[in-house]
């Protein structure tokens, strides 16, 4: 049985592996005869200069291997909103900080690709209203846990920004913008690591302090594009 939710639906896709873009084919024609497929692309200006603007929802990955100006998870959500279509992430991506930060940019809600195929449907009926739309208790949690994230100010990312890349203590101070005295990194890193102590992750030092705030997604490792701003 049908109703209203199942009205057509004219669905892209944004992915840089092809074998994701075969199954979300595979799987709309399966479980959604409703959907129509009208695009896919490795990359969002691909798919927007191919007619993917005219979609209603678009679903998009957030770790693409495309060139870095293309990279940017912020940036691509938003151009791809400009355009009209509605965004649905879809990423192996679990870490809470990068997912937040696509839905801060105007992202509708988040499908996990470790989740059933059934529930990237029940996303994309959600999706084309507007509404938020998750697809599992853990995209719930990724998106909405204030106790899954340690909360960091700007001025501590910006520390654990340098030292992940190989800066060390003694010359970050010098290098923020502004300038602060080493004092004041230390501070910063000290209240990080009270920060993440307070939720019950152990650290006993800046560096497995900076693992949590990898594995949070406020910093990613080196060589990876950053996400954008929260």
């Amino acid at each position: 049985m049908t109703g209203p939710e199942d009205a057509p639906l004219r669905l892209a896709a944004v992915d840089d592996h092809p074998f994701v873009l075969n199954g979300i084919l595979w799987t709309v024609r399966e479980y959604a005869p409703w959907v129509q497929v009208i695009g896919t692309a490795a990359s969002v200006a691909e798919l927007l200069a191919g007619g993917g603007g005219t979609a209603d929802v678009v679903l998009l990955d957030l770790d693409l291997g495309v060139p870095a100006d293309e990279a940017d998870p912020t940036g691509n959500v938003q151009a791809v909103r400009a355009a009209g279509p509605q965004v649905l992430i879809l990423t192996a991506e679990e870490r809470p900080i990068p997912v937040r930060r696509a839905i801060a940019a105007g992202a509708v809600g988040l499908v996990l690709k470790s989740d059933p195929a059934h529930l990237l449907i029940d996303a994309l009926r959600t999706a084309r209203t507007g509404e938020l739309a998750v697809s599992s208790r853990l995209a719930h949690a990724l998106l909405t846990d204030e106790n899954l994230v340690g909360h960091l100010a700007p001025r501590q990312i910006q520390v654990f920004e340098l030292l992940a890349q190989g800066v060390g203590r003694g010359d970050i101070g010098r290098l923020m913008d502004p300038p602060a005295a080493t004092s004041t990194v230390d501070t910063y890193l000290k209240r990080a690591a009270r920060t993440y102590r307070t939720l019950g992750r152990e650290t006993f030092n800046a560096y497995e302090t900076l693992q949590h705030v990898i594995r949070d997604g406020h910093v990613d490792p080196p060589g990876r594009p950053p996400a954008g701003p929260l």
